[in-house]
């Protein structure tokens, strides 16, 4: 009696090592931009953890922002492109609203949007 062979097959192999490679293609061309998006987060994070954030001109957030994202290595991005910066009263709101798009394979390309908004408004009830 001949018993039969048992294991994965070249089609299986081919189509695991396929599968993988294409999980690792997108997230190396997904990755940098998320990577992007939390840097530039916890930057605007970190912005309105400071005291002296209501004092500031929106000309002058916008200069010490830009500085802070070349230092962090966000060098092709423009923060007018990014978001948009106003002042109301004596608080400055932030509209965080972009969208990256990035070529995958061919003609297929990946996108992706963030959008998000800053205030100094404190919560209902917050005392300092």
């Amino acid at each position: 009696m001949r018993s039969s062979q048992r294991g994965i097959s070249y089609w299986g192999i081919l189509f695991g090592v396929s599968f993988f490679a294409l999980v690792i293609k997108v997230a190396a061309t997904v990755g940098p931009v998320y990577l992007d998006y939390i840097t530039i987060d916890k930057m605007l994070q970190a912005k309105f953890r400071d005291t002296q954030i209501d004092k500031l001109e929106v000309p002058k957030f916008k200069a010490e922002l830009a500085a802070q994202m070349e230092r962090n290595g966000i060098r092709d991005r423009v923060i007018d492109d990014l978001m948009v910066v106003s002042r109301d009263g004596n608080k400055i709101l932030i509209e965080l609203d972009y969208e990256e798009r990035k070529n995958l394979m061919a003609n297929l390309d990946v996108v992706v949007h963030f959008k998000k908004s800053y205030s100094t408004e404190k919560p209902d009830g917050f005392t300092e």
